[in-house]
């Protein structure tokens, strides 16, 4: 009789289970919220992201896969993600800021993270840096560098170019093709700083910074300035 009871034992531990189970998933998530201040998604595009997660039960949903589904997202930084009694799941997301774009392809991100380009974001107006892979993270140092020096200006970086040698290149809003090179670049940036300050930027073309303490600087023909 004691044999037959613990033989039974295990088969009503293991209906009571999923029973338990079954009565647990009878509530399903029906709602997906999402909080966050966002700029280049909106909450729908992140709901749609992991709307395969409703009609899931409740306590059965996976939020490890819904939240690395987010955060896969291009220009996704920080997401959280928590159950709400009874039916919903609440998604807290933050945005990597975009600052510029790598070779025409990939996104940079503030703070550094190389990111594949959203098809529903227009990256015009951002700044262009183009070079070798190699080079990625000094380009990524440059441009912060020379933007940060020039902060007191209206002027910004267009486009940062940096040879196979590692010699560096700008393109500024104020049309001046700036040739800063490879070496002392704090001290260059803030060279640049004094002729951008110092010279009529409508007659200048180009300035060429690769010397000891001067500058070589290439005037508009009148041509160019009308």
């Amino acid at each position: 009789m004691n044999t037959l009871g613990w033989a039974v034992l295990p088969v009503v531990l293991l209906g009571l289970f999923f029973g338990g189970r079954q009565m647990m998933d009878q509530w399903l998530i029906e709602r997906i919220e999402v909080k966050g201040n966002l700029v280049v998604w909106s909450p729908d595009d992140i709901k749609n992201q992991v709307s395969w997660v409703l009609g899931d039960g409740f306590y059965s949903a996976d939020l490890n896969s819904v939240y690395d589904s987010i955060l896969n997202m291009p220009l996704i930084h920080n997401v959280q993600v928590r159950k709400r009694w009874p039916d919903r799941i609440e998604i807290n997301v933050s945005e990597d800021i975009p600052m510029a774009v790598w070779n025409g392809s990939q996104i940079i991100g503030i703070n550094g993270d190389l990111m594949s380009i959203p098809e529903h974001f227009n990256v015009d107006k951002l700044a262009a840096i183009d070079g070798n892979d190699e080079y990625l993270d000094e380009s990524i140092k440059s441009f912060r560098l020379v933007q940060q020096v020039m902060g007191g200006s209206n002027i910004k970086i267009q486009r940062l170019d940096i040879s196979d040698t590692g010699s560096m290149s700008l393109h500024l809003s104020n049309e001046w093709d700036v040739f800063i090179g490879s070496a002392h670049l704090e001290k260059r940036a803030l060279r640049l700083k004094k002729l951008l300050t110092g010279l009529p930027a409508d007659e200048v073309s180009a300035v060429d910074l690769r010397y000891g303490k001067g500058a070589a600087i290439q005037w508009r023909t009148e041509q160019e300035k009308g």
